[in-house]
């Protein structure tokens, strides 16, 4: 199976040069989505542990990639990036598993931006749920966080993960409608048309609620701390690992994931305990950005252990 023209990751080829996948060594997708980079890693013969704790993911994933289930070259778990210790070192007591890379891809898939089910599109229906939610499992969802948190903490949220300028004026028009019918807040239709009626104007590349709905998705998925933890865990596998050329590679949309990154590659790179591939981000070309604008916030990151 080749990589469909619908589907293809940001700085693929970016993410490939400094992954180096070989032949016949193991590589962990940390972050599966739709298997645009599990199938490029493929193609180039190296075998794939991929994780995804998106039920969707998993589905496409087995039905997709069922060949490659199928022959052992890949091996596709529905868990949560945070646990890939915990992860790896169960497939090793069956497997001889010697990882010679790691990659993230921190984005939301085009999927879930454009599923009518999930609540992360801005063209939601009247009767779609504010879910948000990557893992179904997960008992909060982003209607759930508007209710509960007060005005004050729903400022700060919105500020913090998402960079919204106007976070204190949604916060209040949002605590009005808490005021008025607080369950109307379960639905995506009701913080769309708050935030079209505070931020008025739709100028500019961004829609208006770009930077609520990043804020709450990564409010509601604990994305931060679940790199927090992760990054750690995949440098500790891969200190450890006999394979050769190691490599840990991340893709950044948000300025609070590339700001993790960076410090964690800095810190291992100062104490020599690896070395940074690049001294900056690389971004997209305008190349890409013509045929995928979602690239435009893409920042990589790679260091070689």
């Amino acid at each position: 199976m080749s990589l469909s023209k619908e589907h293809r990751p940001v700085l693929l080829e970016e993410t490939l040069d400094f992954l180096a996948p070989k032949e016949g060594q193991y590589y962990l997708d940390a972050t599966f989505g739709r298997g645009g980079h599990t199938q490029a890693i493929l193609d180039r013969g190296g075998l794939v542990i991929a994780l995804d704790f998106d039920q969707e993911a998993i589905d496409f994933g087995q039905e997709q990639f069922r060949e490659a289930i199928a022959k052992k070259q890949l091996i596709l778990i529905k868990d949560n990036f945070k646990n890939l210790s915990e992860i790896i070192n169960n497939l090793s007591k069956t497997l001889d598993i010697q990882l010679a890379g790691v990659l993230f891809d921190f984005g939301t898939s085009t999927e879930q931006l454009m599923s009518s089910e999930r609540g992360f599109s801005f063209n939601a229906q009247a009767d779609e749920l504010l879910d948000m939610r990557m893992d179904q499992d997960l008992g909060v969802k982003a209607g759930d966080l508007l209710i509960v948190l007060s005005e004050k903490q729903l400022a700060h949220l919105l500020m913090e993960y998402g960079g919204e300028t106007q976070a204190r004026q949604i916060a209040k028009a949002v605590n009005r409608i808490k005021k008025e019918n607080p369950q109307s807040l379960q639905y995506s239709a009701t913080l769309l048309k708050i935030i079209e009626q505070v931020k008025k104007s739709k100028s500019g590349k961004l829609h208006p609620a770009t930077k609520t709905l990043q804020a709450l998705r990564i409010a509601v998925n604990d994305e931060l701390h679940n790199i927090e933890l992760a990054l750690p865990a995949a440098f500790h596998l891969l200190k450890n690992s006999s394979a050769l050329d190691k490599r840990l590679v991340c893709i950044s949309f948000h300025e609070g994931e590339d700001r993790l990154v960076k410090h964690f590659f800095k810190k291992q790179s100062e104490q020599n305990f690896a070395k940074l591939l690049s001294k900056k981000a690389l971004t997209a070309s305008d190349q890409e950005l013509s045929h995928n604008p979602r690239a435009r916030s893409a920042k990589l990151r790679a260091l070689a252990i």
